[in-house]
């Protein structure tokens, strides 16, 4: 798991956009890829990183560790349109790859960012050895997203079952 916890930073730009309030658990209805194990501790560290202000109505997790694959969903709420909650997110990606004072920084690439109330938010990042995607629904007062990454094992192998799992969130 101390793989996986070098890019949950990365998720934990999305605790901006929370607010206050219960919410209940909430299922992705995603199957993890074939030969994919689900991984409740991974989806608790990401709900953990995301921290006390955010309204968290599902994570979920999925990985195979002995390739270095893994992916994480999360749905939590938000304030605002898809443009502005997209801004948030990408600025929270942002301040992470200023802030991560040690360790590799966190690059990303590849934004394209929706407009108006409802729309998908799709990006790239990097950090270290990690790559990955994140692919983001906002509206509603939503976010549901995914972010799916490999570590430098078998990246390529990965690429497939992420390619799967991110056409999901459309």
């Amino acid at each position: 798991m101390a793989d996986v916890r070098v890019s949950l930073a990365a998720l934990a730009a999305l605790a901006g956009c929370g607010r206050a309030g219960a919410a209940p658990e909430q299922a992705s209805g995603l199957a993890a890829p074939a030969g994919w194990q689900v991984l409740p501790q991974v989806a608790a560290a990401a709900k953990a990183a995301l921290g006390a202000g955010a309204v968290i109505d599902g994570a979920e997790a999925w990985g195979e560790p002995a390739m270095g694959c893994y992916a994480v969903w999360l749905a939590l709420r938000a304030e605002g349109g898809a443009e502005a909650v997209g801004a948030q997110v990408v600025a929270g990606f942002t301040a992470v790859a200023s802030g991560s004072g040690s360790g590799a920084q966190l690059v990303v690439r590849d934004v394209a960012a929706p407009s108006g109330d409802e729309g998908v938010l799709a990006l790239a990042f990097e950090r270290g050895e990690h790559r990955g995607r994140l692919r983001a629904r906002l509206g509603g007062g939503k976010i549901a997203a995914l972010a799916c990454f490999a570590n430098q094992r078998e990246p390529a192998a990965c690429e497939p079952a992420c390619n799967g799992l991110l056409e999901a969130i459309r």
